[in-house]
């Protein structure tokens, strides 16, 4: 059963999709404002002795590519493609890439160094459980038309990836760009993905982070903010799907992950849903962790590599927003969505939506929650529609 808290609309305007955003100063929270960062995330990667062409990869991954399904290479797709002016793709491109950067430590830390394979294991658990880096099931199996890829980050990881899709034109109907949380793979949600594709009668793309699945290299906080990035570009420039049309949606640790991707005001989305968020790594292993609060008392968080610090970002989405949060979640309490939530008051419409028997793991099967989601997106195909007649008056 979900509850509908109340809404509160923002009065400033939307930015119209073909703008080009400028970046205002990221306001960071106190576990991320220690670390700014000091150079550019590829200013090493600049190549001075050609002024007309930029290598934007940071390294390229020793392992060979894969073979089992098609490679799309997104930075050739963006640099090359899908700007008439080639320069300008890549100035794009670097600035996305700069913005990700200042969100994220620039440095490991003592502390930091010496529990780097706890902290790896606790916030990401790629490698649970057991055999998870092979894939259980195909979309097929939920009767779901589907193309496994690998989409080329501009670092030069692989990262897998199932298109599921709807028969019919494909940017005749939304297409949910769906971010999992913590262990496991894609194969591990496609019978959550089945609700979404059956419900809301959408395309998803998912993704399977850097270390994840059958996706190259290891996570990083760095690492799987450039994969949803290159997630959002193959929508974009290979599929060609209108931002009108995508539906951005994170659960737990994609929660701040989707935070991230919609954060940047040049990447435009038609709604972002954020399914029991949390406020930031170190304020979350108070809970999880048992030397959690002694290290947060005598460092003040800088013994944590990574910190998904969301509440500095969500105040910078101007897009609609919802919020999802079960009340029985035994791993994230939701007051932290409700935290959220009132922060991200640039947003166009926002609202948060509780289920008191939810859990972490279980909302999409709890009552109204697609009704929920269907009933917001109705509400701004209206407000679009009475607007687009006030211009016209």
């Amino acid at each position: 059963m979900g509850n509908s808290l109340l809404q509160i609309n923002s009065q400033r305007a939307v930015r119209a999709s073909g703008d080009v955003a400028e970046y205002g100063a990221l306001k960071k929270s106190s576990s991320l404002r220690e670390y700014t960062r000091s150079t550019s995330l590829i200013s090493s990667c600049i190549n001075n002795n050609n002024n007309t062409r930029r290598n934007i990869s940071i390294s390229r991954p020793k392992t060979m590519p894969p073979t089992d399904a098609e490679i799309i290479d997104i930075l050739a797709l963006r640099c090359d493609v899908s700007s008439s002016d080639k320069n300008e793709g890549e100035q794009k491109l670097l600035k996305q890439l700069d913005y990700i950067h200042t969100c994220v430590r620039k440095d490991k830390g003592l502390f930091g160094m010496m529990t780097e394979s706890l902290q790896n294991k606790h916030i990401f658990s790629n490698d649970e459980p057991e055999n998870t880096h092979t894939l259980d099931q195909t979309p097929d199996e939920y009767n779901m038309d589907y193309e496994s890829i690998y989409l080329q980050t501009p670092d030069g990881e692989f990262i897998h990836a199932y298109w599921i899709y709807q028969t019919e034109d494909v940017d005749s109907t939304m297409t949910v760009l769906y971010f999992h949380g913590a262990g496991g793979n894609i194969s591990h949600r496609l019978e959550v993905l089945r609700l979404f594709y059956e419900n809301l009668h959408c395309n998803i793309l998912i993704i399977d982070y850097r270390g994840f699945g059958k996706s190259s290299g290891a996570p990083s906080e760095l690492g799987v903010y450039i994969d949803a990035q290159t997630a959002y570009d193959y929508l974009i420039h290979k599929q060609t799907i209108s931002p009108e049309n995508i539906i951005v949606l994170g659960t737990s640790l994609g929660a701040s992950i989707a935070i991230q991707l919609v954060s940047d005001p040049l990447n435009q989305v038609k709604l972002a849903i954020f399914e029991n968020a949390f406020i930031s790594v170190p304020e979350i292993a108070k809970y999880f962790l048992t030397y959690a609060k002694s290290v947060i008392g005598i460092t003040k968080s800088s013994g944590f590599l990574y910190l998904f610090d969301s509440l500095p970002k969500v105040r910078r989405i101007e897009c609609p927003c919802v919020y999802l949060a079960g009340l029985l979640d035994p791993m994230i309490p939701p007051w932290m969505s409700n935290t959220l939530y009132n922060a991200t008051r640039s947003a166009s419409k926002r609202q948060l939506f509780e289920y008191p028997f939810g859990k972490h793991n279980d909302l999409p099967i709890m009552k109204d929650y697609f009704e929920n989601i269907q009933t917001f997106i109705d509400e701004l195909s209206l407000k679009k529609l009475d607007t687009e007649q006030s211009v016209l008056r």
